[in-house]
């Protein structure tokens, strides 16, 4: 029988976590045959009465285990430090307020049956504005476009892996992780399931705007070194105006102030971008931990 880790990231989901196991354990129960099932929770440092609930359940089934972290890492360490942490032979990503439905594992296991390494959930849609909605495709295709590796457009943490594809997730060494490229980026056989995202359990969302700014300058930054190339992309076409106003006479008193203003703003832009990148690669050779885990977690190892 093949265990099955289910882990899900939580931040004050103190309303959602109830019906969240209630839909968790149904799934148990109709695949037990096959899957020893195994809920971890990675508690990112809640402030409301999660983590008690948490507890709770964690006494009641032996099944059902947390991790609570010392402070808020974010989310994306959370989960790393999940995956670190956790043994087994298939991993499920999922979020714990319902908006990713937990009904979609069984869809996940018909193909890891069928042989596919990696399945993920594909947002085809999500209830939030037009707006809202264009600035996230325009983001992915942005990603996509400019990125080193392999971006897989519209894809979500809301997935299920292999035990082998983990531990190449766990392998990277960066105190950013963006799990979204990295499971791209990993290679092995994958494959998609379009869904629409549902309406939360309940309670508020911890995601507002200037979440998904952040989340998205580490996206980019975590997939793409097209910044640092961009200069170089740059300048044939500052030189090539430069030029032009030099040998035109109409244009020649403009010449100099545009070649003083823009030669700035050039540099300016190079430095700003490697300042960036080294700031990145200073963090990652310092080889701290991402996340810290407080004393009290769950029972035993799992």
């Amino acid at each position: 029988m093949k265990k099955l880790v289910v882990i899900c990231p939580v931040f004050n989901e103190e309303i959602s976590i109830p019906p969240f196991i209630d839909e968790i354990k149904k799934i148990e129960n109709k695949i037990s045959d096959k899957y020893e099932l195994n809920l971890v929770f990675s508690n990112n440092a809640s402030t409301d009465n999660s983590l008690n609930i948490l507890k709770e359940y964690s006494k009641k089934y032996n099944n059902i285990y947390y991790l609570t972290l010392s402070k808020n890492f974010g989310y994306q360490n959370s989960i790393n430090f999940a995956l670190k942490n956790t043994h087994g032979d298939l991993f499920v990503i999922i979020d714990s307020d319902g908006e990713d439905p937990p009904s979609m594992i069984f869809d996940f296991l018909t193909k890891y049956e069928k042989g596919y390494d990696i399945i993920y959930g594909k947002r085809d849609n999500r209830p939030e504005t037009f707006l809202l909605k264009k600035m996230r495709s325009l983001f992915y295709r942005i990603l996509k476009f400019s990125s080193d590796d392999e971006i897989l457009l519209n894809m979500a943490e809301f997935s299920l892996f292999t035990n082998e594809v983990k531990e190449c997730l766990i392998e990277e060494n960066t105190s950013f992780p963006f799990l979204r490229s990295t499971i791209a980026r990993v290679g092995f056989n994958s494959f998609a399931i379009p869904y629409t995202r549902k309406n939360r359990y309940g309670g508020k969302s911890n995601y507002n705007i200037f979440s998904m700014f952040k989340f998205a300058i580490a996206g980019i930054l975590a997939s793409t070194t097209l910044p640092l190339r961009l200069p170089i992309y740059i300048f044939p076409l500052w030189l090539l105006s430069s030029l032009y106003l030099f040998i035109n006479n109409e244009l020649a008193n403009l010449y100099l102030d545009y070649l003083i203003y823009l030669s700035l703003l050039y540099i300016i832009l190079i430095i700003s971008f490697i300042s960036i990148y080294i700031a990145r690669i200073y963090k990652n050779g310092l080889m701290r931990a991402n996340a810290y885990l407080v004393k009290g977690k769950s029972k035993t190892q799992f």
